[in-house]
């Protein structure tokens, strides 16, 4: 009887740990291509700020690219607010875009830039390096 009190505490455990290693796992990088980074310029047509990542839809002369930016939680850190950035905003964003042409992603964004007023947001780019 005992052990039945605890069942939906474990349970509750289980999920939450399952949970937390599935947000964390959820990167397939092998899609993309790491070692070479692309600078794409463009308008910004939509911003999302929802985790797991901030999207944005660029337009740029011949397509429009989804950009899976960083999370809220790692943006805050670095000092960048929801207002940074706005649809209509002409920027240019570097990282790696997925390995099949036909899918407009980028993803590992290194660097955005607003060319009109000179603000910026940068961060170290990931090893190319396969992970194991």
């Amino acid at each position: 009887m005992r052990n039945s009190l605890f069942f939906p505490a474990r349970l509750a455990a289980m999920i939450a740990l399952a949970a937390s290693s599935t947000a964390h796992a959820h990167h397939n990088y092998a899609l993309y291509d790491r070692c070479n980074s692309v600078s794409l310029e463009g308008e910004i047509a939509s911003i999302e700020w929802t985790n797991p990542h901030v999207l944005i839809d660029l337009r740029t002369g011949d397509a429009t690219y989804r950009i899976e930016w960083a999370a809220l939680p790692q943006l805050a850190q670095a000092h960048v607010s929801t207002d940074a950035l706005k649809v209509g905003d002409h920027v240019v964003i570097v990282g790696s875009v997925m390995r099949d042409p036909e899918q407009k992603v980028m993803s590992l964004v290194s660097e955005i830039r607003r060319p009109s007023d000179g603000w910026s947001y940068a961060r170290q780019r990931p090893s190319c390096a396969p992970r194991p």
